[in-house]
């Protein structure tokens, strides 16, 4: 091999690295499905506690979206990874989705007279496409963040 196959060979793995750092991450998924599924169970309860305290469920969700937003921007930045950004972002949509489109609260689908799966599924379905739109767009972000934080 000559010197210069050798180096465009070493500037391919080093690209081929550095996409598979954006898309996966340095922080692996094993973070973003810990805070998913916090974020998932904190955003389910949330109707509960801002109802409580007067506050609408319109509120609540646009509360919710834009700190789950916030959130995976916050993770993409710290080598989160696009993946498991999406990840991440999936748990509180889906909670708040849930909450605001899904049946009844706290009903299960195999009770007498509970609603279809269906009425179940369309809001997670929903979740992930949202999921999929912000956390692209939010690794995104973060990784312009941390380039920019890199560079000081």
């Amino acid at each position: 091999m000559t010197g210069g196959n050798a180096t465009e060979g070493d500037a391919d793995e080093s690209r081929r690295a550095a996409l598979r750092r954006i898309a996966l991450g340095e922080s692996g998924f094993e973070r973003a499905t810990v805070w998913s599924a916090v974020g998932f169970a904190l955003s389910y309860v949330a109707f509960d506690a801002t109802a409580a305290v007067g506050v609408g469920s319109p509120e609540t969700t646009g509360v919710l979206a834009a700190v789950t937003a916030l959130g995976a921007v916050a993770f993409a930045a710290t080598e989160g990874g696009a993946f498991p950004t999406i990840l991440l972002a999936y748990g509180p949509f889906a909670g708040t989705l849930l909450r605001e489109i899904g049946p009844e609260p706290y009903v299960l689908p195999f009770a007498a007279g509970a609603p279809a799966a269906a009425a179940f599924t369309a809001p997670l379905a929903l979740a992930g496409a949202v999921a999929v739109a912000v956390g692209a767009a939010s690794a995104v972000v973060g990784f312009l963040l941390s380039r920019i934080a890199a560079s000081r």
